[in-house]
């Protein structure tokens, strides 16, 4: 029967700032654990033993980390050139520019990848593959292996906690040489830490002067005539539109 793995990554809590499991990444273990299948967790780089055993209270028996120095994409490769299902989550972290590692995968490897997966269902060697797609669509694929499959956060799968397989989850840790960086499709890759820029009003306004703005019309110029005969007041009139080349007498 074959093993699917399923990478996982640390992520830093935009308010207390502590590292945590990803929900993306827990989401997507959460599917594969619900499956009838042996169930692998990897990740690449550090990762302290409290978020560890946060993925490991999903229900997997086993978390393996290997430790390099080296880019997570050279240090994973040797390790999933021979896995039939490789499950990630979307994104570990919600900044922009994260979410590039199933698409690196899959193009190291030359397989293909699915993204923004609902859910799984095995239909002998293949597997049926629910994708998102805008607007609420759906839509199933029958999916061969090798494949990377990019799980949607907002997959319908129950992240339990239990304190029981937490502890009784086994934590491996293998320190991994590699040669060098991997071969990774060309692009520009965006560090975490790089916010988008917000864009700011250039003059702070009340929302009541904003609605005057809307509904009153600028003033563009000319002459009030409140004195005068209505002769006075006509050769006004006519003198503007003569100016203007409105009339020609």
């Amino acid at each position: 029967m074959s093993t699917i793995t399923v990478l996982v990554a640390k992520r830093t809590h935009p308010a207390s700032g502590r590292l945590t499991r990803s929900r993306a990444d827990a989401t997507a273990a959460a599917l594969a654990l619900g499956l009838s299948v042996p169930v692998r967790l990897l990740t690449a780089g550090a990762m302290p033993d409290t978020v560890a055993r946060d993925y490991l209270a999903l229900g997997a028996p086993l978390l393996e980390i290997l430790e390099a120095e080296a880019d997570v994409l050279a240090t994973l490769l040797p390790a999933l050139r021979d896995v039939p299902w490789v499950l990630t989550g979307t994104r570990s972290e919600a900044e922009h520019g994260t979410g590039l590692l199933p698409y690196a995968l899959a193009a190291a490897l030359g397989r293909p990848v699915v993204t923004d997966v609902l859910a799984v269902q095995p239909d002998g060697n293949a597997w049926i593959v629910t994708q998102a797609l805008p607007k609420g669509a759906r839509r199933g694929l029958r999916i061969s292996p090798p494949a990377v499959l990019a799980v949607s956060a907002a997959a319908p799968q129950t992240l339990r906690h239990s304190l029981g397989d937490a502890m009784a989850g086994q934590i491996v840790r293998t320190p991994v040489q590699t040669s060098g960086p991997a071969t990774a499709p060309a692009g520009q890759r965006v560090p975490n830490s790089k916010r988008r820029k917000l864009l700011e009003a250039k003059t702070v306004q009340s929302g009541h002067a904003r609605m005057l703005g809307a509904i009153e019309s600028p003033s563009t110029g000319g002459t009030v005539l409140q004195a005068g005969n209505p002769h006075t007041k006509a050769q006004a009139v006519l003198d503007y539109l003569r100016a203007h080349s409105l009339v020609h007498f």
